[in-house]
């Protein structure tokens, strides 16, 4: 009996060695069986330099905490020149509208004020009464303290209060209203009958050579500005073309021409770079700039301003959502380490205050 008892234990000993033997064996070399397995679980491995890790923009997919909305808010720049997109984080509610244009009075804070030297331009007593959104027409109602403002700012605050609104999918015209009535005409001389909507352009620039309005469209580019000490944002600016110029052709030669001389706007677009081809599929252009586009300055950030630029001028076509760019007909790494293998989206955030 004790015979039969020993050879019992010495066989489970056996089996449980048998069986972590085999068991290391399957886990060392599953990689080497199984491989695609390991490749769907990990995913394509990519070296991304540390700089870019924290502001990749490949996907243009952030990371958004729960419970967090980011919307979009206008401020305006210390020299009161233009209207600056903003991106601001705020809690979660059904009211999104109404939060940004209440965000937007706000304005930044003492802080941010002080470091970018921007600030709302609403008048700080501001209220909001009452805002509906209805087949497309967001009418939106403010205290009589609205009208506190500088007429020659006229623009500037109107414009940041359409564009606010105009950011949402359900939006295409926005009325203007003042203690619950449209005002026969604001300080500064616009017209308070009637709606606004994208063709009142955000910090319009209007062509010398253009002189029939009606013939026209409005097209939107995005330059760089550096605002406080060394921050760079990106400026929307949009100009006056012919009706019949196709879009996307002269959107990118218009951005190819850079800022204005008298601006204070720049570009990181080197001159010399030429529009070789674009084609669009689908939802994507793809862009074929020349080699001189590589003659870029300012390292990764000239980099990430050169593809900023593009992608946030051309998603911001109707129907546009996704950018492809080659440089001499090839999908290329630039020299800092980007990659332009991948297709961009819009950013969900531009211009965040830290």
């Amino acid at each position: 009996m004790k015979i039969l008892v020993g050879a019992a234990k010495i066989f489970q000993r056996l089996m449980l060695f048998f069986c972590l033997t085999g068991l290391i064996f399957v886990l060392g070399c599953s990689q080497d069986f199984f491989p695609y397995l390991s490749r769907e679980k990990e995913g394509p491995q990519i070296v991304i330099p540390e700089e870019q890790k924290r502001e990749d923009i490949r996907k243009g997919q952030e990371e958004v905490p729960e419970g967090i909305l980011y919307l979009q808010v206008y401020y305006v720049d210390g020299k009161g020149n233009y209207l600056v997109p903003v991106t601001v984080p705020v809690p979660w509610t059904q009211g999104v509208a109404r939060a940004a244009l209440e965000e937007m009075i706000n304005g930044p804070t003492p802080a941010q004020e002080m470091r970018y030297g921007l600030s709302s331009p609403l008048p700080p007593m501001t209220r909001v009464l009452g805002l509906t959104i209805r087949d497309g027409l967001a009418k939106v109602d403010f205290s009589e303290d609205i009208m506190s403002y500088d007429p020659e700012n006229e623009r500037n605050v109107l414009n940041s209060i359409i564009f606010t609104l105009l950011q949402f999918p359900s939006v295409k015209e926005v009325q203007i209203m003042v203690e619950g009535f449209s005002p026969d005409e604001f300080p500064g001389g616009t017209s308070g009958k009637g709606t606004f909507g994208w063709e009142r352009g955000l910090n319009l620039e209007v062509a010398d050579e253009v002189i029939e309005l009606d013939s026209t469209q409005v097209i939107t580019l995005y330059f760089c500005s550096v605002l406080g000490e060394n921050h760079i944002f990106y400026i929307p600016v949009t100009r006056v073309i012919s009706a019949d110029s196709d879009i996307i052709k002269a959107t990118l030669e218009e951005l190819l021409k850079g800022p204005r001389p008298e601006s204070s706007l720049f570009t990181e677009l080197p001159p010399g770079t030429e529009l070789r081809n674009f084609a669009i599929q689908d939802n994507t252009v793809i862009v074929d700039f020349s080699k001189e586009i590589l003659n870029y300055k300012g390292g990764l950030s000239g980099e990430k301003n050169v593809i900023m630029q593009t992608v946030l001028t051309l998603t911001q076509i109707p129907g546009v959502e996704k950018v492809q760019l080659l440089v001499d007909g090839e999908k290329i790494v630039l020299n800092y380490g980007t990659s332009l293998n991948e297709y961009y989206l819009r950013p969900l955030i531009i211009n965040p205050l830290s």
